[in-house]
């Protein structure tokens, strides 16, 4: 009984897909939460164009020196880019007062209340930032911010913005057949 036990254990492990890591070349997951109008945001919604999807917190101060300089970035990049910013495990108030602080900004919004789309990106530090091609592939991802982040995200932006759409690859989590 035993045996047949940890025969099925293992055939079980076995048979579950594996997860992808979230790295470059790797179709990240979909959803990226609700604004506060309730929309629904899908990188998939934004296909053909180049998706920057930042994941930050209120009390990181790396990401509210980052939030003002990627708006700046939306505003100069117009149709070509966008920059989706998803809040993490903030109080909706704390996400509140930022979003009141950013009025006017040209950044989509989400909140990651719970933190399970930020648990999906295996984010474990903020800011963290996915370059996303027009075709919905990961191309570049970085980690924190300072002087230099921003000069190395337009340059990872204009390679896409130059260079022809790559084909789709597996989504994160997609097991192999």
């Amino acid at each position: 009984m035993k045996l047949s036990f940890a025969a099925l254990c293992l055939s079980l492990l076995l048979a579950m897909p594996a997860l992808a890591k979230l790295e470059v070349g790797v179709t990240p997951p979909d959803l990226l939460g609700n604004t506060p109008k309730k929309d629904e945001i899908r990188i998939s919604q934004f296909k053909g164009t180049v998706v920057v999807v930042t994941f930050w917190a209120s009390w990181c101060g790396p990401c509210r020196r980052e939030l003002p300089v990627l708006d700046a970035l939306q505003k100069a990049a117009g149709d070509k880019v966008r920059i989706i910013a998803v809040n993490v495990e903030d109080t909706p108030e704390d996400y509140r007062i930022i979003r009141k602080q950013m009025k006017g900004s040209a950044l989509t919004f989400t909140h990651d209340r719970r933190g399970t789309i930020a648990k999906g990106y295996a984010v474990n530090s903020y800011p963290n930032l996915y370059v996303i091609d027009q075709a919905g592939i990961i191309s570049a991802v970085h980690v924190g911010f300072d002087d230099n982040s921003l000069l190395e995200i337009v340059d990872d932006i204009n390679k896409l913005l130059v260079s022809p759409p790559r084909v789709a690859a597996p989504a994160a989590g997609a097991g192999k057949a």
